[in-house]
């Protein structure tokens, strides 16, 4: 299966496409960093546990400031967008190190952020009381959602082109937290400590919606309210 899973992921960066890893997929890189290192164009969402893994199979510094490990970590694997799940979503991209490949995530020449960046964002959404076994499933889905978008937006189907490819992971990755948090609550809210993944997930548009507004389906008005 994981054969398969390093292909795919192989076809993904030759095809310059974005991509989202999580559970299994975190196992897998952990075992081969080569698979994703460098490649601008990834999420990896980790929870606590894996976050703990992966953050020792990269070298991190133990020592590190806990709010800033996840810019470590994205900078030791060259680049790709870390997610670390908590109270608070840290989301971070740090490319200032040698590790980073800005060729291979097959940026345009014309993109503002081919250079080198260092960026964090911390989503404090409120979420429900209760995390639910498969909530990671919705935040992955989320956030390959809005980076689907982000691809529709940088080959031109929307929006004015403002926005850099290379900031697509991150700011669906920040997107897709909120969405996911709010529909968190909304569960919840409705069906109290009794609430499973499967009652978020009616949940998901109408978070959208509290989160960008109406307005944003069309598309360029998401593009905007994502601009960080």
């Amino acid at each position: 299966m994981q054969d398969y899973a390093k292909l795919a992921v192989s076809i993904a960066r030759e095809k310059g496409m974005f991509i989202v890893l999580d559970a299994d997929a975190l196992y897998m890189i952990g075992k081969d960093i080569s698979i994703i290192k460098g490649y601008r164009r990834a999420v990896v969402t980790p929870n606590i546990v894996e976050f703990k893994r992966l953050k020792e199979q990269v070298g991190a510094d133990p020592n590190t400031p806990a709010d800033q490990l996840a810019g470590l970590v994205s900078r030791l694997l060259g680049g790709v967008t870390v997610l670390e799940k908590g109270a608070k979503d840290i989301i971070s991209i740090d490319t200032t190190g040698s590790e980073a490949d800005l060729e291979a995530s097959q940026l345009s020449s014309a993109d503002a952020e081919r250079e080198r960046t260092k960026e964090t964002v911390e989503v404090d959404t409120p979420g429900g009381l209760k995390r639910c076994g498969g909530q990671g499933d919705v935040l992955s889905g989320c956030v390959g959602t809005f980076m689907a978008w982000g691809k529709c937006y940088e080959d031109g189907a929307f929006g004015d082109g403002e926005i850099a490819a290379s900031r697509v992971p991150l700011l669906a990755a920040v997107g897709g937290s909120m969405v996911t948090r709010t529909a968190s609550r909304r569960a919840f809210f409705k069906e109290g400590r009794g609430v499973v993944t499967q009652d978020m997930v009616p949940e998901i548009g109408r978070s959208f919606v509290e989160v960008f507004g109406a307005s944003a389906a069309g598309g360029s008005q998401l593009a905007r309210d994502l601009k960080l």
